[in-house]
């Protein structure tokens, strides 16, 4: 195997090494690494090197650990930064460091499937597609390593070292058995395992084939590890083994409490020294140690046939210690205990949690696995109706919740049923009122005493945020609930929920209309904004909706299509944010006036649900789509038609002012400004505020009140302004465009403001034939400023300014500011 190694690290930049768990690679690599010791750095990656940027930092620092070690060829690589940001510039230290280098150096990235897409991604992926010649690299991992690697694979097939490769020969197999007291013949031991070395392994430690489906050879092969491995332990190791084995995964704190040993962390190590069975992991949070699962299954069978009492108080000290932390762990520990009143009480205490988590449907299994009565307890009834609501089966659901009522009903009061039947009304309840009175209830539970764990209470206020969101109640509350969930998630190590609740703080605040703070929030997420779990196509797109609406707002329009393409590509829930991004590529679509767009946006509403749904109004999304799509179409009476069904609305402020656009649009900006004066409740949103105070100008342009006009255009321009809120100033209408022109002239703080607003949209505008620099440029000459003092805004001379001044004037084919500003107005 290190002939095969070597050759391949010779031949090739980059070499693969992939198998299955159990075929040696980290041995094999290991052995070979042994004969270069000083030309080696080794990284082993954890499940957190998930992150780019953590995998960058890490092999720069296995780099440096070996130019410490004593390899001088590169001792440059001390000066890279190994924290920095930027993996290009990093990648040119590294190629100018190593390119002097005497002798290959070579880099192994050992449990390499743990980084995923940062496999291909950051500075690894640099090195493996451009990195200097004298560096070699070895991928260590399962075959995930090979797809993510495949464009390397597919042109570099000698790259690759696969399973059977790694597997044991005939002589091998043979020279691995000599002195083994077994009946079994190489012939027949290469003929089951196929020479998987862990399987050879268990020949050499056993003498019997571990893979044998006949059932007297799985009885055979639980005798030897009784009489044989087990029994030649010493007994404290023997008990410490079958002990913890009902355990897969250990920690020293699970071993600790499954063991009465003193010294539990030696144990673990001698157990992995000595091969029995146990892999060790090392993560940022310390060692975490597996058990081989046939060894486990096995060590399980022996414990339950020899000690029955042992095995259940050992399920149960599990139970007790998972429940904390891993509360759907510690009901599966309860039910191998056979306790099932003490399972039930931890799905009663924590099912808001799993439910909320990543593990509803999990849940939902272990709730159908357990026996009668406990099957058909009106709270385990009402668990499963959430699970079903999440897996998208409402119908199912409803019935779960209606079985679960008839059953509470006929028995006795029950607490637990009354403490949970609220919490899963938040998933259930499409009633506004009802759902209302839900979340009071919910909340006063979490103003008692008894608030469960941090996990649950992080749970319950992402719940009530999420409910209330979808209801459009107290936004601020519902902005505060989502944060507070976001906060209490990160203190318990929450991924999953921190994330998720930021991503529906986002949308939240973006519906509300604070964009800059919308915005702060989506950098924060960062690129990944979506959990993969089966929240996803239930609730997933929250972040990638909010972008979208905050570009539609911003006038960004192709940003705005792209971020809401993303929704509806990601499966996202259709009666959630996919539903809403379909609403807002409708009107982005019809903003951009793109035949194209809008065909696509026109098919994508035959997937809004047909009633109401989750609290919101789905009909109303739709008809709302179709009147902007019909305006922009030029069927500007269909519009109407639709907006006046909405003319009294007072609780729909995203559709009120797309609607109201549409009637001030058509010329009757008092009808729109009284739709707009009917959203009491919303009257502190930005875009509501904005669109409110541009019509109230616009009417009292129309009045020649030009004082009251101007006013209101500037406390408009001011909300704007803070919160890039564009759309309804610069929609398309020539009368807006006339009292944006006007306030111009007559005066105000926001000149750079109006000037964008005042660019035109279509994609055959003369304004296209100008560059980018140019369009800067135009968008100040529609401003009153001089030429000095368009210089001083873009920090440039006045000759450049001047420059581009005589370039537009060329392209446009006028002569003057004043034609120019004709021809585009």
């Amino acid at each position: 195997m290190q002939g095969l190694i070597d050759s391949t690290v010779t031949r090739e930049r980059v070499t693969v090494v992939t198998a299955p768990s159990g075929y040696g690679k980290t041995s094999a690599v290991s052995a070979w690494a042994a004969v270069h010791r000083d030309q080696v750095a080794w990284l082993t990656l954890s499940a957190f090197d998930a992150d780019p940027h953590r995998l960058d930092t890490g092999i720069v620092q296995a780099l440096q650990s070996l130019a410490r070690s004593g390899n001088t060829d590169f001792a440059e690589i001390l000066a890279v930064d190994a924290v920095s940001d930027d993996p290009g510039d990093t990648l040119e230290t590294l190629s100018d460091a190593l390119d002097g280098a005497q002798r290959p150096v070579y880099l192994v990235i050992d449990d390499a499937h743990r980084a995923r897409e940062a496999l291909a991604e950051g500075l690894l992926g640099a090195l493996i597609d451009t990195g200097p010649d004298p560096l070699r690299i070895v991928v260590v991992g399962t075959s995930y390593v090979e797809l993510a690697l495949a464009r390397w694979a597919l042109t570099h097939r000698r790259s690759s070292i696969h399973a059977d490769e790694l597997a044991f020969d005939m002589n091998e197999i043979v020279g691995m058995l000599a002195g083994v007291q077994t009946d079994l013949t190489p012939e027949r031991i290469f003929e089951e395992t196929r020479g998987w070395p862990i399987a050879i392994q268990v020949v050499q430690l056993t003498g019997v084939s571990p893979l044998s489906r006949d059932g007297h050879d799985d009885e055979l092969m639980r005798d030897y590890i009784r009489e044989h491995v087990l029994g030649g332990l010493p007994p404290e190791l023997a008990r410490f083994v079958l002990h913890t084995c009902i355990c897969r995964d250990l920690t020293v704190e699970i071993a600790a409490a499954l063991s009465d040993a003193d010294d539990v962390e030696r144990l673990l190590h001698e157990c992995v020294a000595m091969g029995l069975f146990l892999d060790r992991f090392d993560t940022d949070e310390g060692a975490v140690y597996r058990w081989h699962a046939k060894f486990a299954r096995h060590c399980n069978e022996i414990l339950e046939l020899s000690q029955p009492e042992k095995r259940e108080q050992l399920h149960r000290a599990a139970a007790r210690f998972f429940e904390p932390t891993d509360p759907l762990t510690a009901v599966y520990h309860w039910i191998d205990a056979a306790d099932f009143d003490a399972a039930l009480s931890t799905i009663h205490k924590h099912w808001v949690g799993i439910v909320v988590g990543t593990e509803s449907a999990m849940l939902e299994r272990v709730c159908l696995s357990l026996p009668e009565p406990y099957a058909q307890d009106p709270t385990v009834l009402l668990v499963r109706a959430c699970a079903q609501d999440i897996a998208g089966a409402q119908d199912v659901a409803r019935l779960l919740l209606a079985s679960a009522q008839s059953r509470a009903a006929e028995g006795d009061e029950d607490p637990s049923f009354e403490l949970s039947l609220p919490r899963a009304q938040l998933f259930l309840l499409d009633d506004r009122a009802e759902a209302a009175r839900a979340c009071a209830v919910v909340q006063a539970q979490l103003q008692s005493a008894d608030k469960g764990s941090i996990q649950d209470h992080a749970a319950l206020l992402y719940l009530l945020g999420w409910t209330e969101m979808r209801h459009r109640n107290n936004p601020e509350r519902t902005a505060q609930l989502l944060s507070a969930a976001a906060q209490e998630a990160d203190a318990v190590g929450d991924d999953v929920l921190q994330r998720r609740a930021l991503s529906h703080l986002a949308f939240v605040l973006a519906w509300t209309g604070d964009l800059k703070q919308a915005e702060d929030v989506l950098a924060d997420l960062g690129e990944r904004v979506d959990d993969d779990g089966p929240w996803h196509s239930y609730a997933g797109g929250g972040a990638s909706t909010a972008a979208g609406l905050i570009a539609y707002f911003s006038d960004d329009l192709p940003r705005a299509s792209q971020a809401l393409s993303q929704v509806l590509k990601g499966g996202s829930g259709k009666r959630t944010f996919a539903g809403v991004a379909r609403m807002i590529l409708a009107w982005t679509a019809a903003a951009s006036k793109d035949p194209q767009l809008r065909r696509r946006a026109g098919i994508e509403l035959h997937a809004l649900p047909t009633q109401e749904a989750q609290g919101v109004s789905w009909n109303a999304f739709r008809h709302a789509s179709l009147a902007a799509l019909a305006e922009s179409a030029g069927q500007r009476d269909r519009a109407l038609s639709i907006a006046a069904r909405y003319a009294e609305t007072d609780d729909l402020p995203l559709l009120s002012v797309v609607l109201a656009g549409i009637v001030r649009r058509s010329g009757d900006p008092l009808t729109a400004l009284q739709m707009l004066r009917r959203l009491v409740r919303y009257q502190t949103i930005s875009y509501i505020q904005v669109a409110t105070l541009i019509t109230g100008a616009m009417v009292q342009r129309r009045r020649d009140n030009l004082e009251l006009t101007h006013s209101l255009c500037e406390q408009a321009l001011e909300i704007a302004e803070r919160q890039n809120v564009r759309r309804p100033l610069c929609d398309g209408d020539l009368e807006m465009r006339q009292l944006l022109t006007e306030h111009l002239a007559w005066g105000t703080r926001y000149e750079d403001f109006v000037a964008v607003c005042l660019r035109p949209h279509e994609s055959n505008s003369p304004l296209e034939m100008l560059s980018e620099r140019e369009k800067a440029v135009f968008d100040q000459l529609r401003t009153t400023r001089t030429m000095a003092e368009i210089a001083q805004a873009l920090a440039v001379s006045i000759n450049t300014v001047k420059t581009h001044q005589r370039a537009i004037y060329r392209k446009l084919g006028v002569a003057s500011r004043r034609e120019a500003l004709r021809l585009l107005s």
